[in-house]
């Protein structure tokens, strides 16, 4: 439908929404599968090296990350990665002229997906060891141990036993993983939805403002929806219980 036209530049909201959605899409989606699967791995690794060393270490290296505002770790990578070592760009989606190239592209991607990831490491592998840890308790698991099968199999079906609950809460926190999005894309002049968002909300451009909030209320409700479909269908007693 209409969503109206910008204040600012005058142009239509959705044309002004279309234009930037992909990018947003890349950073946010791209950020939110290599978080759900370190998550995993390291809630695997710590389980494994329980109360040991390296497990200690991924605890106090994610809650130290989490302890820093995403914008705050988002200034801090500029300054390391863009001023003193100026090894990555830290503005924008891609270079000038190289709007096209994939390469170049993904080089502006590696700061704010590690952003991401890193600013909400913590609380995702929380839950993913709590589910995993509560896997490894299950009665059926340690007669698995008792039987003397291999552990890889014993990890691989508490893997399988686990995933279907840490993809409903990775479902479950769409908007507010979203809105982490937009703030990192206004810190690196990323050209998506949130870079857009913030620059409306400036410039006080109350149609876009509206819109992108609605669009993204929506965007996350179907993000929701999906999780809860693809948990189902990794844990098929959750199927069951909709006939029941």
């Amino acid at each position: 439908g209409d969503l109206g036209v910008s204040f600012l530049s005058g142009e239509s909201v959705l044309k002004l929404i279309k234009e930037r959605i992909f990018n947003t899409f890349i950073l946010g989606f791209g950020a939110l599968m290599l978080l759900f699967l370190l998550s995993v791995f390291l809630a695997l690794l710590g389980y494994y090296y329980k109360e040991s060393f390296i497990d200690k270490i991924i605890t106090f290296l994610a809650f130290n990350f989490f302890a820093l505002p995403s914008f705050v770790l988002a200034l801090l990578f500029v300054l390391i990665f863009g001023i003193f070592w100026k090894i990555l760009p830290v503005m924008g989606s891609s270079d000038i002229g190289f709007e096209d190239d994939f390469l170049n592209r993904l080089e502006h991607l590696i700061l704010p997906v590690l952003v991401l990831v890193l600013s909400h490491l913590a609380l995702f592998l929380r839950i993913a060891r709590n589910f995993i840890n509560e896997s490894f308790s299950q009665i059926f698991i340690q007669n698995l141990y008792a039987r003397a099968l291999r552990e890889k199999d014993i990890y691989f079906l508490v893997l399988k036993y686990s995933l279907s609950p840490i993809v409903a809460y990775f479902g479950g926190s769409a908007l507010s993983f979203m809105m982490g999005t937009y703030v990192v894309e206004s810190v690196f002049a990323y050209e998506g939805l949130g870079s857009l968002l913030f620059k409306s909300i400036i410039f006080k451009d109350y149609p876009v403002v509206l819109a992108l909030i609605f669009f993204s209320v929506l965007l996350a409700a179907f993000f929701t929806f999906l999780s809860d479909i693809v948990a189902r269908i990794l844990n098929p007693r959750l199927r069951r219980l909709d006939f029941v």
